[in-house]
């Protein structure tokens, strides 16, 4: 979170400097050193800047320890690691540095230079992003190359207002700041309409997160399953063409809503991101095809490359910030299920905690008898759920149980399994199983239940197992304590037995005595005590069994 922090800091700053048009070299030294200072706790011991002319690379700013072997020029012959990085407008890996291009379009125009020895993802993915924000500070402040001049000043301006609308915003992916983004495209390019999609890629769908001019089309959702333009954008990462959407099978299903809503060519630009495609921006025309030329293809691009990295740096901040909240859920929950032995207690807390963490509409506890074949179920929809037994042969849990991993199933409405079965009457379909693992071995399952088909992902499951650990340890803890309770209380009473039959000399006062605790102990409502007699003659039988019954009835009119 703090190295996002800095990240969306050094990006305000360098927006900030750069476009306030100050001689380059000191603007650029000065972000340079803020930049070495952020990161110098990354093993990042020093940064150079070398701007790419004709066959050399000169250097126009520097902060931190630049080793010896560093120039203030490099020919950018075949050896060069800086024609290695100009060639695959990739980071390349040097024997003491890393290498970013910063480019403009399709133009590598400098490379930043990290001096550092080790490897670091989340240090490469920070300069990578800001190698991005650099190439348009750069060329705002030393032009270009005269025969590119006209696309790059293009390009420049719609930076810059793509900046400026989104400077004051802390979420790139609000409504506002999105719809700034279409507008900027828009009034840029001279477009009818522009509409941003927003990639939910778990659920196979895109979302109209933002459109310019509005047409009501915001929160309208595209289907991406089998869809032939998801799988081009994702092997080309290149823009597509439609001059007409009546003729063209890449939009699938799609395509009859688009036609419905007036359009009739469209620019689809992919919103690219670490070579995952995360959002769509499109260029729709209306009455006719509009034709666009190169470099306002390149310009376009270009901002949808710059949005996609802004949105999936605000995307790993929201993920971070989620992921701190679920873990301070759960040890706040690990803190009040090993509070108390009482199970129906836990049965809640667990369910409470599950309720904030995940979409779940039904949740569940089955507790495997360990004497037997068998498995108690506990419904959690009511506060203190009686247990349904069932047979653990015919059972999701016994599934669970074997696999000893998580199952989770988009449909369980199909099952012949009985716990399924009585889920699913109850009109739950999709589910989350997660086995209850304590000491090598589980001791039952706990689940999740929703009444949308396919409404989990692996990161719902991820949840869910978390949740699961401290139901086992909590509901081992309590098994653990009831079977030392009733041991204590076996002691105290074979303690009291033998201190009254010590303590007493008839067997009459014994036998009752004796009886009469083990009824109280056991909270039993009637106790007997049986004798066998030795082998003896039958009248003396008859007698003895005539004197004991005459003497428990005195015993009782008493």
């Amino acid at each position: 979170m703090t190295v996002l922090d800095d990240l969306r800091a050094l990006t305000t700053q360098l927006n900030r400097q750069a476009f306030a048009r100050p001689p380059i070299d000191g603007w650029l030294n000065s972000f340079l050193a803020m930049l070495h200072e952020r990161f110098s706790s990354l093993n990042l011991q020093g940064l150079q800047v070398a701007q790419v002319i004709g066959n050399v690379a000169v250097q126009m700013g520097s902060a931190g320890k630049v080793p010896g072997s560093a120039s203030e020029q490099y020919p950018l012959d075949s050896s060069s690691p800086i024609s290695a990085t100009i060639r695959s407008r990739q980071m390349t890996v040097a024997p003491d540095s890393h290498l970013y291009p910063i480019t403009v379009g399709d133009d590598v125009i400098a490379v930043l230079i990290a001096y550092t020895t080790t490897e670091n993802d989340t240090l490469d993915q920070a300069l990578e992003t800001l190698a991005l924000q650099l190439g348009p500070a750069i060329v705002q402040n030393i032009g270009a190359p005269r025969p590119q001049t006209g696309r790059l000043t293009r390009q420049v301006d719609m930076m810059r207002s793509l900046v400026e609308a989104t400077r004051s915003f802390s979420s790139l992916e609000s409504a506002e700041v999105l719809n700034r983004a279409a507008q900027t495209i828009a009034e840029t390019l001279k477009v009818e309409h522009v509409s941003i999609y927003v990639d939910d890629l778990e659920h196979e769908v895109t979302t109209v997160a933002a459109e310019y001019p509005s047409f009501g089309y915001v929160g309208m959702k595209m289907s991406l399953k089998n869809l032939p333009l998801k799988e081009r954008l994702e092997r080309e990462l290149t823009p597509i063409i439609i001059d007409n959407i009546e003729n063209t099978d890449l939009l699938g299903s799609n395509k009859q809503s688009m036609v419905d809503q007036g359009i009739h060519g469209m620019v689809i630009l992919p919103m690219i991101a670490e070579n995952e495609l995360i959002g769509i921006i499109g260029l729709d025309s209306y009455d006719q095809a509009r034709v666009f030329a190169a470099d306002e293809i390149d310009a376009g691009t270009t901002i949808a490359h710059q949005l996609a990295a802004n949105v999936r740096n605000s995307r790993l901040y929201s993920e971070l910030q989620r992921r701190a909240t679920q873990l301070e859920q759960i040890a706040d929950l690990s803190r009040r299920v090993t509070s108390t032995f009482e199970r129906y207690e836990i049965f809640r807390f667990v369910k409470e905690a599950t309720q904030r963490l995940v979409d779940a509409e039904l949740t569940c506890v089955a507790i495997r008898d360990s004497e037997t074949a068998t498995v108690f179920l506990y419904i959690l929809d009511v506060d203190r759920p009686a247990p349904i037994e069932l047979s653990l042969e015919h059972t999701a849990v016994s599934i669970a149980l074997s696999k000893l991993e998580p199952i989770i199933i988009d449909d369980i409405s199909g099952s012949e399994l009985q716990d399924y079965k009585m889920l699913a009457q109850m009109g739950m379909y999709a589910a989350i199983l997660v086995p209850l693992v304590v000491g090598g071995g589980a001791r039952g399952v706990y689940g999740v239940l929703h009444k949308q088909k396919g409404n989990y992902t692996a990161l719902d499951v991820a949840v869910v197992e978390q949740i699961g650990n401290q139901l086992a340890i909590a509901l081992e803890n309590a098994r653990l304590y009831t079977q030392a309770s009733q041991r204590a209380e076996v002691e105290e009473l074979m303690n009291r037995l033998s201190s009254g039959i010590q303590g007493r000399g008839d067997m009459q006062t014994v036998l009752l005595s004796s009886v009469q605790q083990m009824a109280e102990a056991l909270k039993a409502k009637r106790a007997r005590v049986r004798l066998q007699m030795s082998p003896i003659q039958t009248d003396d039988k008859a007698q003895i069994t005539d004197r004991i019954i005459s003497k428990l009835r005195q015993k009782g009119d008493k």
